[in-house]
């Protein structure tokens, strides 16, 4: 009984969808309803993202793949057009460009020319670093380009006339060379007055010389290191020639001054630069340089670069007395007859004979030896200048220097120097257009008298004008002789002309006789005549001499200008005479007539 009552009791215990479900049942549900709601919505979620994300991609994909087609048809059909594009804008960007930008930039071999002072010849590092070598190990390094460099710079004291003449010379007498750049460092030794028209005379010479070159120019750092010289009074002279002429400032006070260190730390005298120095000279050339090529090569200056480059070739120079540079002339030492050991002459019909212009401006090429130099120079036999320099140095040193304006050569010219040691070390004598230089001329009133010199050859010629002198001597003695035996005889005659007499022969006989000049100091018209008829004997051995050994006078000199130019050339007229070994004689000048000092 009791069995069947709990099995219909758990009968009806079970869940019977038909009926309804109590409120506790319900409550019991819920959640699990919710729970299933919650996970069918997030696995919706879930695959609808994923679908659309997989859409996303496979769109992309295909626009990639469309875009990378799309680019590789448009690559291939651009890239011929796109490399000779390239090609003509490179060659255009550079036409009308110096040679050195060009040669540069393909990596050719390059050359390069330096004129200037001793901040050119890159001295000053004591470890013999030189801006020079330095900056030719650059431009190798970063283009790619052989560099060789022709350093014509020179020592102390040289300046812009320096330059001007080396560089001439270089042209007239290595006429193959070719030449893609020309650094020109001036400044320290030049007067600011002079120094814009002697820089231009340099940069035009260059223009003339080697047209397609590349000028750079350096404005020395002096300029902020040493002010008691003229770099920082020039610089800006300097800076606006350059911009005319179309080349490139490499402003070394800048680079010092950018360079964070202190000046002194990058000269050794505070004057030149040391190692370091020499380090930012090269690097600031290097840097200017690539800056031109970068700006030539963007096209900024390609358009019209050929025709403003003509135009600039074409232009007037900013100084029109700038074209006198044109006229130039170098005569050779070789081309001098030498009359002894310290005397060099040259006579008018051998500068007609060189086509050389007999007016203008007067340069010397000298070298400088130890201790005091001593260079006269007279023209048709009246002294036009002379100078005294004091050298010490174990070496010579070059100096090529303006001797004068206003040089008017109708008969011969005339150089003088104290010993054979300097007038051996004498190079030759430049005309140029005759520059009106604002330069205060040198007091020169008289020649001083050169040191006698121990030449064999001229010891003959001494002794024998020492013996003229002493017949002249015993001439003029004989003669006073005479007359006091005639003044003795006449006694007798009269007692106040005997007194007078024995007066006269007493102070002759007190009278030391030293010389032979203290000796003839009573006849002196005799041994003036004596003297010029010597002088007139010597003149035609020189005429005569030099007219006999043309063939020795056969270098050829540096001559650039055209002779059709040239002033009046006069005849010849009677060489200049001068006395063995003892160089110019003032008294020889006055002898011979025009005033002198």
């Amino acid at each position: 009984m009791n069995s069947d009552a709990n099995n219909k009791k758990n009968d009806s215990t079970k869940f019977d969808p038909k009926e309804p479900l109590t409120e506790k049942e319900a409550a019991s549900r819920r959640p699990k309803v919710l729970l299933f709601i919650l996970i069918i919505l997030i696995m919706t979620i879930i695959g609808v993202f994923g679908y659309m994300v997989s859409v996303a991609m496979k769109e992309d994909a295909i626009d990639q793949s469309v875009a990378a087609e799309r680019m590789d048809e448009y690559s291939k059909r651009m890239q011929p057009e796109t490399e000779g594009t390239a090609a003509v804008d490179v060659s255009s960007a550079l036409q009308g460009s110096s040679t050195l930008l060009k040669k540069l930039n393909s990596g050719e071999p390059v050359s390069i020319l330096i004129v200037g002072d001793v901040f050119g010849t890159g001295a000053g590092a004591q470890d013999g670093t030189n801006w020079t070598d330095l900056m030719a190990a650059e431009l190798k390094e970063s283009f790619g380009s052989d560099v060789t460099v022709n350093n014509l710079s020179m020592a102390n004291g040289n300046n812009a006339y320096s330059a001007y003449v080396s560089l001439m010379n270089e042209a007239a007498g290595n006429r193959d060379a070719v030449y893609d750049g020309v650094i020109v460092s001036l400044g320290y030794y030049d007067a600011p007055f002079d120094f814009d028209l002697q820089y231009e005379g340099v940069l035009r010479s260059v223009k003339r010389c080697y047209a397609s070159a590349e000028i750079i120019g350096l404005i020395e750092s002096a300029s902020v290191t040493a002010t008691d010289g003229y770099s920082d009074e020039t610089a800006l002279y300097a800076r606006n020639l350059l911009e005319h002429y179309d080349g490139i400032v490499a402003n070394m006070g800048e680079a010092f001054a950018v360079s964070g260190q202190e000046y002194s730390t990058l000269t050794s005298d505070g004057i030149l630069p040391n190692a370091e120095g020499q380090r930012i000279y090269a690097d600031w050339i290097v840097k200017k340089i690539k800056e031109k090529l970068e700006v030539a090569l963007s096209g900024e200056e390609a358009q019209g670069a050929e025709s403003s480059q003509q135009a600039l070739a074409a232009s007037a120079p900013v100084n029109p007395d700038t074209e006198l540079y044109d006229h130039y002339y170098y005569i050779e030492a070789s081309d001098f007859y030498r009359a002894d050991d310290v005397n060099y002459l040259i006579n008018i019909s051998k500068l007609a004979e060189l086509s050389v212009e007999n007016i203008g401006m007067l340069g010397i090429d000298y070298d400088y030896v130890n201790g005091k130099n001593t260079v006269q120079v007279v023209i048709d036999k009246n002294i036009f200048t002379g100078w005294e320099r004091e050298y010490q140095g174990a070496v010579p040193e070059r100096h090529i220097r303006i001797v004068n304006n206003n040089a008017a050569i109708y008969d011969e010219l005339a150089v003088s120097f104290a010993t054979k040691e300097q007038a051996d070390a004498f190079h030759g004598i430049i005309i140029t257009g005759n520059l009106n230089l604002h330069r205060s001329e040198e007091k020169y009133d008289k020649l001083p008298l050169p040191p006698e010199t121990t030449a064999p050859e001229t010891e003959p010629e001494t002794e024998a004008e020492t013996e003229t002198a002493e017949s002249v001597v015993e001439t003029a003695a004989a003669s006073d002789e005479s007359k006091v035996s005639e003044t003795k005889a006449e006694e007798t005659k009269s007692s106040d002309k005997k007194k007078k007499n024995d007066e006269k022969k007493s102070s002759n006989a007190s009278r030391p006789r030293e010389t032979a000049a203290q000796q003839t100091a009573a006849p002196e018209t005799v041994q003036e005549t004596a003297a010029s008829q010597a002088q007139e004997t010597t003149s035609q051995q020189v005429v005569e001499t030099a007219a006999a050994s043309p063939e020795t006078q056969s270098i050829e000199g540096a001559v650039i200008s055209d002779p059709s130019d040239s002033a009046n050339v006069s005849a010849t007229s009677a060489a200049y005479s001068v006395q063995p070994g003892q160089g110019i004689d003032i008294d020889q000048w006055n002898a011979a007539g025009p005033n002198v000092g």
